[in-house]
């Protein structure tokens, strides 16, 4: 099976070390001195059960890479527009289109209703409709990550997990189409939790339930997830936004059984910087719209009031802004 990840981050750079050393025919897309590593070095992944080094095909080009089975879009959300005018020489008529990223994904709107949400683009994170056009939601795989890793030098990343990765699959109108079903055995072939779910939305919010207060939290103030919430205060605060998302994800039908108690418990969770974190330590432009604006936006609509999304929120983008990265 040929699977390309397009995006060798450190999602990315997980997802090909693991497909590739099952066997797969891995190819990624990437750039810089991501993509000089993986093209000379190949990929390495250093985990609590051992390190896993892997050769891997690369390219800032899709089409020297060819038609894929596979593709699976781990670019940030602000960076699909682009993939999306890169991609189509890796895509045939049967190839399947997962895209894991944070945060309210793309194709939301597709056959799902909600209080105030338009059919079709999310203006926030598609303005111009090149995703939406460009890929087409009916093709689209939902996936959300459950796998935390960091970039540690140029072809190297670090799982410092200490349960199995996940990256469960749905596709927006439910159901499961060979293609999901080919991915889904490949992902779990590698050692990748993916069950495809019937409802993929209701697993975005029960990650967005903990992101909604990680990367906000995380980037103010430079800690970690456990780091920030050893502070009572900034504790209180992650327990308030994550509480507010619950009752947005409530408006729009989805009822979440999340333990707020036991995910704002830092011996509970990981010594690990958000995502957001790790991009705004970097200089890479920051997430803030999927994963926090988008909330916002939903609970206005929705008339839900959420007093502690309303301080980190504009908070959030002054620190992005001033870093240049929003």
């Amino acid at each position: 099976m040929r699977i390309c990840i397009f995006g060798a981050g450190a999602v990315g750079s997980f997802l090909a070390a693991r497909l590739a050393h099952a066997g797969f025919d891995v190819s990624t897309v990437a750039r810089g001195a991501q993509l000089e590593a993986l093209q000379t070095k190949g990929v390495t992944l250093h985990e609590a059960s051992g390190t896993i080094q892997a050769r891997v095909r690369a390219s800032a080009d899709p089409a020297d890479l060819g038609v894929q089975d596979a593709v699976i879009f781990t670019t940030k959300a602000h960076s699909l527009a682009a993939a999306a005018r890169l991609a189509p020489p890796l895509v045939g008529a049967e190839t399947a289109l997962v895209f894991a990223q944070n945060g309210i994904p793309w194709w939301y709107a597709h056959g799902f209703a909600a209080p105030g949400l338009a059919a079709g683009p999310i203006t926030l994170l598609d303005p111009d409709r090149a995703i939406w056009d460009g890929f087409d939601p009916e093709r689209a795989i939902g996936a959300v990550i459950h796998s935390p890793n960091t970039v540690i030098a140029p072809g190297v990343v670090e799982n410092k997990a200490n349960r199995p990765a996940g990256l469960p699959l749905g596709e927006p109108l439910g159901g499961a189409a060979p293609a999901t079903r080919r991915i889904s055995e490949a992902l779990e072939a590698a050692g990748v939790r993916a069950p495809i779910l019937p409802d993929i939305r209701r697993e975005v919010w029960n990650k967005l339930i903990l992101n909604i207060a990680g990367a906000p939290c995380c980037s103010l103030t430079g800690a970690s997830v456990r780091g920030f919430l050893e502070d009572k205060g900034m504790a209180a605060a992650a327990a308030g936004a994550m509480r507010e998302a619950i009752a947005v994800a409530a408006a729009h039908g989805l009822e979440l059984d999340a333990d707020v108690d036991a995910a704002t418990d830092p011996a509970r969770r990981p010594d690990h910087k958000s995502s957001m974190l790790q991009d705004l330590e970097a200089g890479r432009q920051m997430e803030i719209d999927p994963i926090v604006g988008c909330v916002a936006a939903f609970a206005a609509a929705a008339g839900v009031p959420t007093p502690t999304l309303d301080v980190l929120l504009p908070l959030l983008r002054m620190r992005a802004r001033t870093a240049g990265l929003y």
